[in-house]
């Protein structure tokens, strides 16, 4: 009788195996959806780290807004001595120099293997946004010029959506609304503003330049881009130097060069290798990572670095009313990147992989072993 119980003993005994490891099975992945516990807490130290990097990124943006709203003051040295167009040339002219003499034997590669495409229609809108720029603040006063000038944010997310098909949500419209209102008690300071020919034209310049991030976004980013930010950088330099030139001996008398004093050279200096050379190379180094619509916003505070420096250099202060824009600018800005969705940045994916690799941690369940009532 033993021995006829043997073959039933074995089958019971393998079933038995076979329930404790899809038990097992079951709960491991339970436990564990995202794979195992060192894949999940690695895929999380990545998303950190990426997150740490968006921030860097997002910080460079804010120095060369920085850079930006400091040379809106400078530009009123050399004004003085040299007039804006020519002024917009020599700046555009030096930069494309200092790139083609630290950088030019890579460049000259790196366009030599791209198309026209690759580089072209960005430089053109950032030309055409720097030239009517000048042209804003000589149409218009420096107040109304400003508030124009600062509205890419306006266009960015538009453009992107036409041009490389990113969603327009509705956290960036909601974001344009406040950007808009804390510009305009900033710029204005509780005035009004009258629209005219300088303000068309300022608001023209914020398109081309909201067309110039974005499209500068699609050649760094992309997967067949075939330049870099330096490369980008150098192009955009020398076709406004090309532009402003043209316009120059078009519209504006030969300025006495010798007569210009070391201020005005000093400021020029500083327009071209600072606000040119340094802020444009951060500007497309951050294109290749932040969304042009992102960044966009974040330009939106060069008023206000424009503003704190002209009450140290000018002094020009601020009311009550240009501090409050200036604090909703700068509210608009923090906001812009923690709301920022990119796919490689999601607060649900990021949320997810962090309660996969704790669940990883928690100790597996255990099947009990069947009792053989036989």
């Amino acid at each position: 009788m033993p021995e006829s119980r043997a073959p039933v003993n074995a089958c019971v005994e393998s079933f038995q195996a076979f329930e404790t490891d899809v038990r097992s099975r079951t709960m491991r992945d339970a436990y564990e959806p995202a794979g195992s516990s060192a894949k999940a807490r690695e895929t999380l130290r990545k998303e950190v780290c990426t997150m740490k990097k968006s921030w860097m990124f997002v910080l460079l943006v804010v120095l060369q807004t920085a850079i930006y709203g400091a040379a809106n003051v400078v530009m009123k040295v050399a004004y003085s001595d040299i007039p804006p167009l020519w002024c917009t040339a020599l700046r555009f002219g030096i930069a494309f120099f200092v790139f083609m003499l630290l950088f030019g034997r890579d460049i000259g590669s790196q366009l030599r293997c791209a198309g026209l495409r690759a580089w072209l229609p960005s430089s053109i809108f950032m030309g055409a946004a720097f030239i009517t720029s000048g042209l804003s603040v000589n149409l218009t006063s420096a107040t109304n010029a400003g508030f124009f000038i600062a509205l890419p944010m306006l266009f960015a997310p538009a453009f992107a959506l036409v041009l490389i098909r990113r969603p327009y949500r509705l956290s960036v419209a909601v974001l344009q609304i406040a950007v808009l209102m804390g510009l305009y008690l900033l710029c204005c300071n509780g005035g009004a503003l009258a629209i005219g020919p300088g303000e068309l034209v300022g608001l023209a310049s914020s398109a081309c330049f909201a067309a110039a991030l974005v499209l500068s976004e699609r050649d760094l980013s992309g997967a067949n881009a075939h330049v870099d930010a330096k490369g980008l950088s150098a192009t955009q330099t020398g076709v406004t130097f090309a532009f402003a030139l043209v316009g120059a001996l078009a519209f504006e008398p030969m300025p006495a060069f010798v007569q210009v004093s070391t201020v005005s050279w000093a400021a020029i200096a500083f327009l071209a290798l600072f606000g040119t050379c340094l802020a444009f190379f951060l500007q497309n180094t951050v294109l290749a990572h932040l969304p042009s619509a992102t960044v966009s916003v974040v330009l939106c505070a060069e008023p206000v670095f424009t503003a704190a420096l002209s009450a140290i250099v000018l002094g020009e202060y601020l009311g009550a009313m240009g501090i409050a824009g200036a604090a909703i600018v700068v509210a608009c800005t923090v906001a812009a990147t923690l709301l920022d969705e990119s796919p490689q940045k999601t607060s649900r994916g990021f949320m997810q992989k962090f309660m996969h690799a704790h669940r990883s941690r928690l100790p597996r369940r255990r099947s009990a072993p069947l009792v053989d009532n036989d």
